[in-house]
């Protein structure tokens, strides 16, 4: 019943992360927090990773997005 139910119910949810970073952070947290870190620690990484990738999405490559006069040249160190 509990993988029928509950696992849809609160996966299903719209959440977007991998398993194995739901798991990590399911173990994570019981290691420190015990029961409630089970859940806490799951929800916070896959908060975290959700934020992380949605960072690198609008950020593909932030040093060719730098003006040529920001960067740095050995001549104007010196």
């Amino acid at each position: 019943m509990a993988d029928n139910v509950l696992k849809p119910l609160m996966l299903g949810r719209g959440v977007d992360a991998p398993m194995p970073v739901i798991l990590l952070g399911a173990l994570g947290g019981m290691a420190t927090g015990g029961i409630l870190g089970m859940f806490v620690g799951a929800t916070l990484l896959a908060l975290g990773y959700q934020i992380f990738m949605s960072w690198v999405a609008t950020n593909p490559d932030s040093s060719a997005a730098a003006p040529p006069s920001a960067t740095a040249t050995p001549s104007s160190l010196g």
